[in-house]
């Protein structure tokens, strides 16, 4: 019964979402909702962009059927602490979905999206915002503690209530910001997020005892990422849009946290577009940029100014994730982790200092 509850929650978010993709798509363009090709992108006709409805409808919808699925099985009630988490999860990813799908169709300034994806953050913290206490659990989504190589493990909460609440606020905050920056080829952003989400699962039904009820949340998302991503992959018939890609990247930031901080796994499988977007932040704040600016400057951009096609840099990107996802999933110390997470990073800083340095040219080629 446990094993149909948790299929059951990953085929309906992917039937649902497969199934209102195609309407959106015609909607998107009669309504004009598209993505018009300009410089820094790689797309060559207006394409629908808001295609991220259907994944946050099947996500939802496969989250309120488990709901039903408690009824089944007495290891799929959840307490509720869990569900008060669940609705704080859904209150704070309909707010970063508003916001999003309007910067989508009305074009919003950074920094009120910036202070949209604070504030949403701090509504998963919930509760715990104010009472600050473990009584047994955090009456919220927090990050009260994680486990760290050479020390058993680091107590945010015992150090401080308010650093926990910071710790956790930067990293959803940073989930989102990041998916959203890996959404610059087709199927790149859905197909990341679908692997971090499934060895996410993976790593919670690992447990001892297993979190049935907690894997159920990553399911939903890998679920509704499957769903789009035939849609998606090149060349493109729809493009996720911010409201699909912030909404995503809250959902997992969430997902590593809730039920036990996941945090190790999480950045080994997003390691790549992490590395991304941190080297990104500091080239483009010494070069006195925004780091918000847009531009051609990424990872995935660079793979493709090297001669690589849209689908074989995305392959790179699916098969590092799911390597270093494995990785996460061994029953191997700590610290072996931690190296894991270093070679990866001297990788990837490695080409991109390279690809930096590269005299070839910069057009996104045509495939």
């Amino acid at each position: 019964m446990i094993t149909a509850a948790l299929a059951t929650t990953f085929f309906v978010a992917f039937a649902v979402t497969a199934v209102l993709t195609p309407p959106l798509i015609r909607l998107s363009l009669r309504e004009g909702w598209v993505a018009v090709p300009g410089p820094r992108h790689v797309h060559r006709k207006p394409t629908p962009t808001v295609g991220g409805v259907a994944m946050i409808a099947g996500f939802a919808a496969a989250l309120l059927l488990s709901f039903a699925l408690e009824r089944l099985d007495p290891a799929l009630r959840r307490s509720p602490f869990e569900h008060l988490r669940l609705g704080l999860l859904l209150a704070g990813m309909s707010l970063v979905a508003i916001v999003s799908l309007i910067d989508d169709l009305r074009d919003l300034p950074a920094l009120p999206r910036l202070a949209v994806h604070i504030v949403a953050a701090l509504v998963a913290v919930g509760p715990y915002l104010w009472e600050q206490t473990l009584n047994p659990e955090a009456r919220g989504i927090v990050l009260t503690a994680f486990n760290f190589p050479f020390i058993e493990q680091v107590h945010l909460h015992n150090l401080s209530p308010w650093l926990a609440i910071a710790a956790t606020v930067f990293w959803i905050v940073g989930m989102q910001n990041m998916v959203n920056w890996a959404d610059g080829l087709d199927g790149l952003a859905g197909g990341v997020t679908l692997i971090a989400a499934t060895i996410l699962a993976l790593h919670t039904l690992r447990l001892e005892p297993p979190q049935f009820t907690v894997a159920l949340l990553p399911l939903a998302l890998a679920g509704a990422c499957a769903g789009f991503l035939p849609f998606n992959l090149h060349p493109a018939r729809t493009f996720m849009g911010d409201v699909g890609a912030m909404t995503i990247g809250y959902v997992l930031g969430v997902s590593a946290i809730i039920g036990g901080a996941k945090l190790a796994t999480a950045l080994l499988v997003m390691g790549v577009p992490l590395i991304d977007m941190a080297w990104l932040i500091a080239a483009r704040t010494l070069q006195g940029r925004s780091a918000a600016h847009a531009g051609r400057d990424h990872l995935h951009h660079r793979l493709l100014d090297l001669g690589l096609t849209q689908r074989q840099v995305v392959a790179v990107y699916y098969v590092v994730s799911a390597s270093f996802g494995a990785i996460a999933l061994l029953d191997v110390p700590p610290v072996a982790k931690l190296a894991a997470l270093i070679v990866l990073g001297a990788l990837v800083l490695g080409f991109i200092l390279y690809a930096s340095r590269a005299r070839r040219g910069t057009a996104p080629q045509k495939i």
